[in-house]
């Protein structure tokens, strides 16, 4: 008799870096952007997001204090027009956005004669795709979908034009970073930390399976009777399965009837040697690579304790690692958002300056910093939002000299995206 063997191989989908490419040779009037080759950067993103603990943690984490306590203005009388030209919950959601995404968008509102913005609005930049250009022009707006892995749901997209580029009444204005060889969209900066963060899900599903299956050895059947009838291979492999995985099944023994002890049923246990210590190095990497990606200086400034970093960390440390956690990773975000909503404000004929985020401060911080200048907390508070207010000087400066009517030719700058005012849409 013919021996036959059925084993099936399963390719895992992930195992290339990642490599973002926006995908301009499409035949759709948006740029899709992905990375397995199709339109899916925003949803793997989410995936990751939603997946890993640790990547999560971090998220969080960066976007409440890029958020801060909200963003202000020095000038008091304007704080509540401030608060509610840009809701403070809408303005959390441009934060949240910005970090994972490491793109974010609002949904300006003019008045009907286009000449004062009345809103800013967030808008989930997840479901915007970017008009392609034509030649060296800027973007002229984007694709509104509500999911576009839909394409019934794709023909009720919805085009708005960019900020500055038209006089309707509803316009995007799309924040993001500068990116070399990319112009439509922006990595967020944990890019590098995608497939760690896979991994990392990966393992939460691999000890789950270990419960599930009451922790029992990898093991081989065999059956030496000959092989069966597809149908029937289905139907004794679902009873195997019915009757000795899950947590409710471990412990369970089997029993065996045969003709003969030949055609007895022989199992074979797969040895997989110091797994645990396997797992352990794999979790404990995948951890420090997605902290080092986030540029976490201190797990401990988000509730993340490692093998490393326990909690007896003094203060001291905690005040360094906070210092350059706000100066290398949360003021670049803070930063590039108010600068975005200056140029609005600016073109929108909105006179409020002088904005800042206030400071998300950890408490023990602020309480070992009052105790060595014998301040309270609060005074303490408010020396450090001075400190980090934007200089509107420089500002003030480009709006004196914004006087384009010299300039007979408008350069080529391919990372602009809308704040000049000078667009030409013929």
């Amino acid at each position: 008799m013919e021996n036959k063997q059925k084993f099936s191989v399963i390719n895992f989908s992930r195992q290339d870096v990642p490599i973002v490419q926006e995908d301009t040779k499409t035949r759709y009037q948006w740029v899709p952007v992905g990375i397995l080759d199709q339109d899916d950067f925003f949803g793997l993103l989410t995936e990751a997001y939603n997946t890993s603990t640790t990547n999560a943690a971090c998220i969080d984490g960066v976007a409440d204090l890029i958020y801060g306590k909200g963003l202000f203005t020095d000038n008091e009388g304007k704080q509540q027009q401030l608060d509610k030209i840009i809701p403070p919950e809408d303005l959390r959601k441009v934060a949240f956005d910005m970090k994972l995404y490491g793109n974010c968008a609002f949904q300006v509102i003019w008045n009907k004669s286009h000449t004062q913005i009345l809103k800013m609005y967030h808008t989930p930049v997840q479901n915007l795709r970017a008009k392609k250009i034509e030649g060296m022009r800027k973007i002229e707006g984007y694709y509104y979908c509500v999911d576009w892995t839909d394409i019934r749901k794709q023909k009720d997209k919805e085009f708005i034009p960019t900020f500055g580029s038209s006089n309707e009444e509803i316009e995007i204005l799309y924040v993001k970073e500068y990116e070399p060889n990319r112009y439509y969209y922006s990595l967020p900066d944990w890019i590098s930390a995608l497939q760690f963060s896979f991994s990392e899900a990966e393992l939460s599903n691999l000890h789950l399976n270990n419960i599930e299956n009451g922790f029992l050895p990898v093991a081989m059947v065999n059956f030496n009777n000959g092989v069966p009838a597809p149908e029937e291979r289905q139907v004794i492999e679902a009873l195997l399965e019915s009757k000795f995985t899950g947590t409710r099944n471990a412990g369970r023994f089997m029993v065996s009837f045969n003709d003969d002890a030949l055609n007895k049923p022989t199992i074979d246990t797969l040895p997989m040697e110091n797994l645990h210590e396997k797992y352990q190095y794999v979790a404990e990497y995948a951890q420090d690579r997605i902290l080092v990606a986030h540029r976490i200086v201190s797990p401990l400034l988000f509730g993340i304790r490692t093998a490393n970093n326990g909690f007896s960390s003094q203060s001291e440390e905690m005040k360094t690692a906070y210092s350059i956690m706000q100066t290398m990773t949360i003021f670049p975000f803070q930063n590039l958002i108010i600068n975005s909503i200056n140029n609005a404000f600016r073109v929108g004929g909105i006179d409020i300056s002088s904005l800042y985020f206030e400071q998300l401060t950890p408490l023990v911080i602020l309480s070992s910093t009052a105790e060595e200048t014998g301040e309270t907390i609060e005074q303490v508070q408010d020396t450090i939002d001075e400190n980090l207010q934007v200089d509107d000087d420089e500002n003030q400066e480009f709006q004196e000299h914004d006087n384009l009517s010299d300039i007979t030719k408008e350069p080529l700058r391919p990372s602009d995206y809308g704040f000049d005012r000078y667009y030409d849409s013929n």
